[in-house]
């Protein structure tokens, strides 16, 4: 079995450890992986060597993990992470094990692990598989299970619920019934984790392969009740199928949360720890859909007044987002059609593409500088209508007519 490009640095290693009577295994994620037939990004191991006997055995090495008894061994100046076979004892706040005991005995390192699928490990050097959890079976079902009693794995480690929805989704996978009902009855527990995860659990599930198979499970748990206070429909789940792939993520968080107050959807987002620049996206397509007037289009200024207030940066995504609430209609083609066709993009659609700027409007005089961003936005409008309106003589007269308005306070 190839293991990508690092292939012959993992033997390399894997080969020290042998040498030196220790175990050494492909595990968790990466194995899964490959048992797919996908290509991992990240490789884990696992040893019944001590973090000292690895850091022994490579002195080159970074000890950030070591309280988890992670070693990052740096090798031909590539970082490998080796972890220790352990039992995890103790678990506190519903997230992380209070004591780590290490162990010799691989088959109980597995046993500590979330689902069956994570708890399989190969023999680097003839690919011998130990699966004592029948991991092989659930991947070829395509079944997500917990190892051992679900409630008690979810009682451990509250995060395990929302990684179950995330691997449904990255996946594709089915959550097996026993695994689902303990995620609905442990559900509270995901308050007790920081919002920090949570919100990265819910951004890689909005990246997977079937998005609305794991939105489905978190709506089974409630977790949109819980977190956004917002019952989500099955429709605007489907909804989301419809959006293509490029900033999906907050696309899909649009959608799924399109009938929550502006305000209210600010303080969960900000509550979730979504960075100031995501809210920002995500508000600002909202402010677009929800202008009932915006795709209310019939000639092609109506869609340079669309492409101006969408900005050239976001027009994709807010058009994106209105074809997967109402499909593709006749206002829908109608844009899209006469976007590519008419080149509209080229017209003037900023301020900053008006032939005329705030220096020029102060060069006038008798013009007061308050007034100066309503007149521009104004001049705007006029060249949004008519794009050949965008010239210095025109605009300058045009200001010139608008006098007695500037003069009365605009």
């Amino acid at each position: 079995m190839n293991l990508g490009k690092n292939n012959q640095n993992i033997i390399k290693i894997g080969k020290i450890f042998k040498k030196n009577n220790y175990e050494f295994y492909l595990v968790g994620g990466a194995l899964r992986d490959l048992l797919l037939n996908k290509q991992p990004c990240d490789f884990d191991f696992a040893t019944n060597a001590t973090p000292e006997e690895i850091i022994t055995l490579f002195p080159n090495n970074i000890k950030t993990g070591i309280k988890h008894g992670t070693i990052g061994i740096i090798f031909n100046k590539k970082i490998f992470e080796i972890t220790t076979y352990r039992i995890e004892k103790e678990y506190e706040n519903n997230r992380a094990p209070k004591k780590v005991e290490y162990t010799r005995n691989l088959i109980k390192d597995l046993k500590r692990r979330d689902f069956t699928i994570n708890a399989i490990a190969m023999d680097i050097f003839n690919f011998n598989i130990i699966d004592y959890y029948d991991g092989k079976k659930d991947l070829n079902k395509k079944i997500i299970r917990c190892i051992g009693n679900p409630n008690k794995r979810f009682e451990e480690d509250a995060l395990r619920i929302l990684r179950a929805a995330r691997f449904s989704s990255t996946l594709n996978f089915n959550i097996e019934k026993n695994t689902l009902i303990s995620m609905k009855y442990k559900k509270e527990n995901i308050l007790m984790i920081s919002k920090e995860r949570i919100k990265n659990e819910f951004h890689k599930l909005l990246e997977g392969a079937n998005i609305q198979k794991g939105i489905y499970y978190l709506k089974k748990i409630n977790f949109f009740k819980n977190f956004f206070n917002l019952e989500i429909k099955t429709k605007l789940i489907k909804k989301t199928a419809l959006l293509s792939k490029d900033k999906f993520y907050l696309k899909a968080i649009t959608i799924l949360t399109i009938k929550k107050p502006v305000k209210e959807l600010k303080e969960k987002l900000t509550l979730l720890k979504f960075s100031n620049k995501e809210i920002r996206l995500i508000l600002f397509y909202r402010s677009i859909i929800d202008n009932n007037n915006i795709f209310n289009v019939k000639k092609l200024s109506d869609i340079r007044y669309l492409l101006s207030k969408s900005t050239r940066e976001h027009y994709k995504e807010i058009i994106d987002i209105y074809k997967a609430l109402k499909g593709k209609n006749k206002k829908y083609l109608f844009i899209i059609k006469n976007i590519k066709r008419k080149k509209l993009l080229k017209s003037p659609l900023s301020l900053k593409d008006l032939k005329i700027n705030g220096k020029d409007i102060q060069n006038l005089k008798q013009i007061e500088n308050k007034n100066i961003g309503k007149i521009l936005n104004l001049l705007l409008s006029y060249v949004i209508e008519n794009p050949k309106l965008n010239t210095k003589n025109y605009l300058i007269n045009k200001i010139k007519t608008l006098k007695i308005n500037i003069f009365h306070g605009f």
